[in-house]
């Protein structure tokens, strides 16, 4: 019988110093790569603080291509673009960031102040209450943290069923039964509440108008009737799509189609 012991320990440390080999060289790429991000950001901070905010705006844009989306990257750029007045893209870049962060207190107040420029003064047809409040209750949490408080209260659900299924006494077994009752109330409503926030993500029904000026027809045709005309940095909803056409709605209910390229869907990153 011949011993193997130390042939097998050979591997095992090869392997090791393979897998300690690998872990390194991932660590180096992603300094690296870090590094470089940081010094794109820092020229694209000078260029702003130099005031050449289109300069600024195109090298957030390009990081944003590069290294991935970020509200950072995003609320920056939308900076750039009203310091440049370039509302509709400023409102755009606004719009996105609080996409991926709802509660970004600073994208939120300059948001605002990028629409006061908007020439169109459309009074919103504010939602039901209720629906406000859900969505406001939504927007608190991550996809991700939605999934997991969903999976904790179906476990801890479970373990009070076994408990009730289990147990001796019966005031514990009634109360087992009841509170696993309710968690498994809440880990629906939970796993609902994931999956609506993940729609918001995958939603592109929202845009806003990226021409100066923009004629809202009644049909998608050229040579519809004039409904209405809608400015720059207006926001909408999209109803439908023809071809280059799109039908589209605005927050006081008035409806039409205009061409598409004329807008920018604020989830389309």
């Amino acid at each position: 019988m011949h011993d193997n012991t130390k042939h097998i320990m050979r591997i095992n440390l090869t392997n090791y110093a393979l897998i300690r080999l690998l872990i390194g060289f991932i660590l180096v790429v992603s300094s690296i790569s870090l590094s470089a991000q940081n010094e794109e950001i820092k020229r694209a901070n000078a260029a702003y603080k130099n005031k050449n905010y289109i300069e600024a705006a195109h090298q957030y844009e390009l990081i944003s291509k590069k290294y991935g989306v970020s509200p950072y990257l995003f609320y920056n750029t939308g900076n750039a673009y009203y310091k440049a007045n370039e509302i509709g893209k400023s409102i755009l870049n606004y719009e996105r960031a609080l996409r991926l962060a709802p509660n970004y207190e600073d994208a939120k107040t300059n948001l605002e102040f990028a629409q006061l420029k908007v020439v169109d003064n459309i009074v919103q047809v504010p939602p039901f209450f209720l629906k406000r409040w859900i969505e406001f209750i939504i927007k608190l949490v991550s996809v991700d943290g939605w999934f997991y408080i969903s999976i904790v209260s179906l476990l801890v659900a479970l373990a009070c069923f076994l408990f009730f299924v289990f147990g001796n006494v019966v005031i514990w077994r009634k109360l087992s039964f009841y509170s696993a009752f309710v968690l498994l109330s809440f880990s629906l409503v939970f796993g609902i509440s994931a999956a609506v926030r993940k729609s918001q993500f995958t939603d592109h029904s929202s845009a806003i108008v990226m021409a100066g000026v923009m004629n809202v027809k009644s049909s998608p045709d050229k040579s519809g009737t004039d409904l209405f005309q809608l400015h720059e940095g207006t926001k909408v909803l999209i109803n439908s799509v023809l071809d280059e056409w799109v039908e589209i709605k605005v927050g006081n209910g008035n409806v039409g189609w205009v061409v598409a390229d004329q807008l920018a869907v604020i989830n389309e990153l």
